[in-house]
């Protein structure tokens, strides 16, 4: 148990996982690994939404049987719901000012708990309720936002990408990506799609396709297409826009590819 001045009694200290779950947000395997292992041993912060019931403030105790409480969520702009939490308790600020949370009405209070039971709650209020996901430091610089598989894989010990995040990284095959031997050979249909995107395209020399896997970035091989191009003064984003849309109704399962640029030799 822990007094007001946080001095420790029967209960273990519990970590920050600030840093930690600011470096995850790179979304690297590796990256995540980190918070991984961090996590049996980590603190988060649940602001409530109300009072838990006959709960000493500012103590930290032993839970004997089910902590049951009400939580704030927050919607994002498709009016999905997520749970949240917080790794320190000013990082709640934003959301309590925009949002106007409080606690029963009054001043907004908040429960730190293991890591590892709000990732277990989010779990459980995603399978039974309409909730997408969970958002560790919601409103702050840092904010971490994880699907539910990708909960799912913290709870479990094991480290995925993040691809949401991962994909903001700058790609490049000669960073551990590495093209897959023996791979089924991709569709016909997509070869010839993105040899036509060539053809329609003076920006571009050529083109290829190979399946490609990058174990700190990637959870499954998938197609990866290199654009190379003919001159520099390409806009990469509108060109890579134009051959996707080519080549989209043709990409094998998992359903997604990378596109990479090699620049003209001179």
């Amino acid at each position: 148990m822990t007094d007001h001045d946080g001095h420790d009694h029967d209960t273990p200290e519990l970590q920050d996982l600030t840093d930690a779950v600011r470096r995850a947000r790179r979304g690297l395997r590796s990256d995540v690994q980190v918070l991984v292992e961090r996590l049996p041993d980590g603190e988060l912060l649940v602001p409530l939404a109300e009072d838990i019931e006959d709960a000493p403030e500012g103590e930290r105790i032993e839970i004997e049987q089910e902590l049951t409480f009400r939580p704030h969520m927050i919607l994002d702009e498709d009016h999905n719901m997520y749970c949240v939490a917080y790794t320190r308790p000013e990082f709640m600020e934003v959301m309590r000012a925009q949002l106007g949370w409080t606690t029963s009405g009054e001043e907004l209070k908040f429960c730190s708990v293991p890591a590892q039971f709000v990732l277990d709650m989010a779990l459980q209020v995603i399978d039974d309720q309409e909730v997408f996901g969970l958002v560790i430091n919601a409103g702050a610089e840092d904010e971490l936002m994880l699907r539910r598989d990708e909960i799912g894989s913290l709870a479990q010990g094991q480290a995925l990408p993040l691809v949401g995040y991962v994909s903001e990284l700058p790609e490049s095959l000669g960073e551990g990506t590495q093209v897959v031997a023996g791979a089924e050979p991709l569709p016909e249909a997509l070869h010839a799609a993105l040899a036509e995107a060539v053809q329609a395209h003076d920006e571009l020399s050529g083109a290829d396709v190979e399946v490609t896997f990058n174990p700190e970035r990637d959870r499954e091989p998938h197609p990866t297409i290199t654009l190379r191009l003919a001159r520099h003064d390409v806009d990469r984003h509108v060109l890579a826009e134009a051959v996707m849309e080519r080549v989209a109704p043709h990409i094998p399962p998992p359903g997604y590819v990378d596109v990479l640029f090699r620049d003209p030799a001179n």
